[in-house]
Order: C-alpha cells, then structure tokens, then sequence
C-alpha cells in the first residue's frame, strides 16, 4: 500500500472512531500538562531548594555531584521517574489505539491495568536499554512522537548553529541526524514487540530489524508523507481563519469575530493533536504487523452501542469546548492589546544583519544610528589584566591568529586587524568602546567572559574602574559565570546583572536582577515566574518574525537579536494599533502542535 494510500486510510480510521481517539489522547495531554509535569517541576524545585543549589546549568553539575551528593541522586530519581513516565505514556496510547482497533473490548481501566502489568513485567535490562533507545532515537522520534515531559530535551540552537559553523562538527552532526533517523526506522517495530509481546530487548531488537529489512524507505517516505499533509491541513485551515479575519477587520463586529477565530484555532490544534498522535501510533502498529492493509480492515464488532458513542463524541465535544473556553478570558485580553507589550531589542554583539565586525567601534557607531536600546558586547582580560572587546575565546576566526586575548596584552591587541562581513576594524579596548557609546548616546550590556586567566581581582578592578559609570548610564552587566555575577552583587549591590542560562532545567534562584536565556528551552512558565519574583527575561538570539512574535507573546522583557531593524519593525507591527488579523498572525505561531505546555 502506497503511503498516500496509508495517510487516507488513517484519516478515515481516525474519523470513523474520533470520539474514542481524542478522548483517550486529550485526556492522557491534560494529565501529562497539568498534574505530572508541574509535580516534577515542584519536586525538583524543592529538592534545589532543600539541598541549598541555587541553579542547575552544565556550568554547575561537577559541583553539584561533588558538594551536593544528595541534590545530584535526586535529580538522577527524578529523571529516571520522568523516563519511566514517557514510558508508561507511550504504552498506554499503543495499548489504547490497538484496543480502539479491536473494537474496544476493554474498558479504559483494563487498559491501564495491562499498561502497569507491562511496566512490573519490564525486566531492568529492559528499561536499561530503553533508556540508551530514548537518548539515541530522541532526536529523530520526537517528530512523530512528543509530549510535554520531552519538552527540555532539545540541543540548544546556539549549540547547534556552532556546530554548523565548523565544516567538520556539521558533517558529525548530520551524520548523527541520519543514523538516529535510520535507527528510528529499523527498530519502529520495538518498542510494540517489547510491550504488547513482552519480548526480552534483545530478541525485539532483532525481530524489529528483520521485520524492516529493505523497507526503510518505504516506512521514512510514508511519514513524510503523512506529515505534509498533516501540515498543509493546518496551513490550510489556519489561512482561511485568516483570510475570514481580514474580512472581519473591516466591519462592526471585527473583535467578536476575532474572539471567535482564536477560540476555533485553540480548539481545532487540539483536535489535529490529537489526530497527529493517532495516525503516527497506526503507523507505528501497521509496521509491527507488516500489514499495510490492517486500516482497511473491517474492525471487530464495536463493544460500543450507538448511544454510548454519542455519548462519548459529546463529552470530548464538551471537554475540548470547556477546556478552550476557559482561555476566553485570556484570549479578550489579547485581542485587546494588554498580553503583547513591546520589548527592549538589544543589537547582539554590536551589529546588526552583518553591517560591521562585531565588538568594533565602526560597527557600534554604525549600529547607535537604528537606537537600539541596548548594544550588547563582550569583554575579556587581557595577559596585563586590562579589559578587551572580544567574544571569541581565540583571535583564529577574526584575525587568523591562533592565540587566546589573555595570551596578549592590550597593546598588542588594539593593533590588531579582525575581518568579518567584507568589513574591518582595530580590536578596541573596553575605555575605548565606552568612550564611543557615551559619545553616541548608546547604552550597553557588557557581557563579562570569564577564561582560565580571569580572577576574582579582575571582577574587583572593572566594579572599581566602571561600576559608577555604568550606573550613571544605565549600562548593564550579564555574564555566563555565577560566581562573577555573585561578586559583582556584592560588590555593588546597585548594579544591574543577569545571569545567563544556556538551558532551561528549573527556575533559579540567585541574587541577579535578571536571567538572558537561551531561546530553546524558554517557555511561558519561566517567564511567568520571572514576573513574580520581579526578574527580567532576556531572551538570545531572536532572529527571525516568527521567534520575535513567540517571544513578544510570551512577555520576555528584551530579546538580543542579530537583525535589529528587521526585530524593530516586527515590534512596532505587533503593537502599533495592529489588526485582528495581525493578531491573530501572531497567535498561529505560539500554537504549537508538537508540544503541550
């Protein structure tokens, strides 16, 4: 059977049965978001709190395990009850889809009974290796499987794009992509035989890879294939509600019509959720069975009289309605302009779209002229324990020189050349950079980058050589290193600083004024919570439209970008007098199908 063939058979599956299908997915999403992932995230939290860490960062976990063995056991427990929970998840979906096939011989409690049965069963070699199968299949699987609980496990972009920069990490990264993708496909069949067969994981590993011997592409041009659709389908009905906005704009009753519009796209995501999570698991049971034809089948008899299944039709109708109308309120506050707020945009490392070399004079003056609010750069010491504009840890890609900034003193770095978008520039000095921000009126946020030459008297000497200036001028400071951000506190209790957090494990707890956060991991929770505790949100790097509108709806208080004029007019569009429509626009963009938050 073709994979057009498939998608149009899962389709009418799914219509056939949708009250049965989204009653069983909405409900185990509505578990999964609101009671297991905030428990996990208490729980986690608590324990941080009792054994006194105040945040979890790559940067912090050696001292974590070492100081706080306790912390670090926890959190393992943690993790591995997460685990097991995806597991259960994915179990009882699978179990519950196939009972949805058989006709529904069992009851949702008996469902639920042969899921735990399956879990007691789990040998701990078993689980072991589920555990390696859900790091290496992550990436891939996440695709055509996600839940809320997978919401952290993401590679971070800026890791990302830096190994992209690098002809060779980019090939090693792609290659990973591929080989998690091919092993996806070879072992789709595992996870079914391991649970509804009770397989050891070694036999399902060999009978899922004979059972898709030479119909890898096959299986792969099949999901492809459902998952285009799948997109064209939201495109679709998402343009129409748009295009059916734009009419409205243009009459007495635009507000009502556009409270009606979000109140539909809330709903219709979470049908197509749903949907998407069904088709996928079909997939996933038709490959197990090697019977493409399975969907066209003619079920069981259906253990469900007709009233019933009316009855369950309009209690997912009325659940999904209840559950979509409690956004109402929010939703008229939005429409009204009071949830997006302008942010502060700040000019990543000085530039803007390449106008210059980054962390240079030319290219901050050039910059100044677009008013940001701020112009973040970089510092670094020097060998003579002075303070240098640099970002990089070496001189190679600016300057073709394969030294550290600290392995050279001020001098011989202000008479360096550095190259970068068909431009160059001397490497300035940080008196330098200020004097030419003051002299232009531009305010900065100076990022302190910490190297194995950088003591705690470096941080000392630039509070005594710049802290009363950057008061005066409402400069700020963020840094990667906690134990800079601690002294600079206090230090100067006055003085703004941020810690910057590359990942978002759980809320912090420190003295900074603020948190600059990595986009990948931030979420409406952490800004939330930000709010309350009176913090900032950063958020880096917000390149494109799409990011600025997630950001701006979120509530983030500034995002660094690299495209300052191109952030700008995004900014002034969603909050200069916009149009339901626009509105709605930007609403599209913070639905997301792939993730429950």
């Amino acid at each position: 059977m073709g994979a057009w063939r498939f998608w149009w058979d899962s389709t009418r599956r799914f219509y056939k049965n949708w009250g049965s299908y989204v009653a069983l997915i909405f409900s185990t999403n509505l578990v999964i978001s609101y009671l297991a992932v905030p428990f996990f995230n208490w729980l986690l939290e608590m324990l941080l709190k009792w054994q006194g860490v105040s945040y979890v960062s790559y940067t912090n976990v050696l001292s974590i395990i070492i100081h706080t063995p306790i912390a670090a056991l926890g959190m393992l427990a943690i993790l591995l009850a997460v685990i097991i929970l995806i597991y259960w998840q994915f179990a009882f979906l699978l179990l519950g889809i196939i009972n949805i096939f058989r006709g529904r011989p069992q009851t949702i409690r008996q469902v639920l009974r042969t899921t735990v049965t399956s879990l007691t069963l789990t040998s701990p070699s078993t689980f072991l290796f589920f555990i390696g199968y859900f790091i290496v299949i992550l990436p891939f699987g996440s695709f055509i499987f996600t839940t809320p609980l997978l919401n952290k496990a993401r590679i971070p972009a800026f890791i990302v794009s830096y190994l992209l920069e690098n002809p060779w990490m980019a090939l090693g990264l792609a290659g990973f992509y591929l080989i998690a993708g091919y092993l996806g496909i070879r072992l789709i069949s595992l996870l079914p035989l391991m649970i509804i067969d009770r397989l050891p994981w070694k036999t399902a590993v060999t009978r899922s890879w004979q059972q898709t011997k030479h119909r890898t592409l096959r299986y792969l041009w099949t999901m492809l294939v459902t998952l285009f659709m799948i997109l064209v389908t939201v495109t679709l009905i998402y343009m129409l509600i748009y295009l059916a906005q734009l009419g409205f704009d243009k009459t007495g009753i635009a507000m009502a019509a556009a409270t009606v519009n979000l109140f539909i796209m809330e709903a219709i995501t979470e049908v197509i959720i749903c949907y998407t999570t069904a088709v996928f698991m079909m997939l996933i049971i038709v490959c197990y069975r090697q019977d493409f034809t399975l969907l066209r089948q003619a079920p069981q008899h259906f253990n469900e009289a007709p009233r019933l299944k009316r009855w369950t039709r309009a209690s997912v109708a009325i659940g999904i309605l209840l559950a979509t109308s409690l956004l109402v309120a929010v939703n008229l506050v939005y429409l009204n302009g009071l949830v997006i707020t302008k942010p502060i945009i700040i000019s990543h490392r000085g530039v803007d779209d390449g106008n210059g070399v980054q962390n240079t004079i030319p290219a901050l003056i050039k910059t100044s002229k677009e008013h940001p609010d701020y112009v973040e750069m970089d510092i670094q010491v020097t060998k003579d324990h002075q303070f240098v504009v640099m970002h990089d840890p070496t001189l190679k890609a600016l300057a073709g020189i394969n030294k550290k900034p600290s392995q050279l003193t001020l001098k011989q770095l202000e008479k360096i050349t550095v190259r970068e978008n068909g431009h160059q520039a001397k490497i300035p000095s940080f008196d330098a950079y200020l004097k030419a921000a003051r002299q232009h009126h531009q305010k900065l946020l100076v990022e302190i980058k910490t190297s194995s030459a950088y003591t705690s008297a470096d941080t000392k000497r630039f509070i005594k050589r710049y802290g009363a200036t950057l008061l005066a001028h409402h400069d700020q400071v963020h840094t990667l290193s906690y134990k800079v951000m601690r002294d600079l506190k206090r230090l100067d209790s006055q003085q703004f600083v941020s810690y910057i957090l590359p990942y978002n494990l759980t809320f912090p707890h420190t003295d900074a004024n603020g948190y600059t956060m990595e986009v990948t991991t931030l979420n409406d929770q952490f800004v939330d919570k930000a709010d309350r505790n009176h913090k900032t949100v950063y958020a880096w790097d917000i390149d494109d439209t799409d990011q600025m509108d997630r950001m701006m709806f979120m509530g983030v208080t500034g995002i660094i970008t690299d495209n300052l004029k191109e952030m700008q007019q995004e900014a002034k569009s969603n909050t200069d007098h916009p149009s339901y429509a626009k509105l709605l626009l930007t609403f599209m963009n913070e639905l997301s199908l792939t993730s429950n938050e």
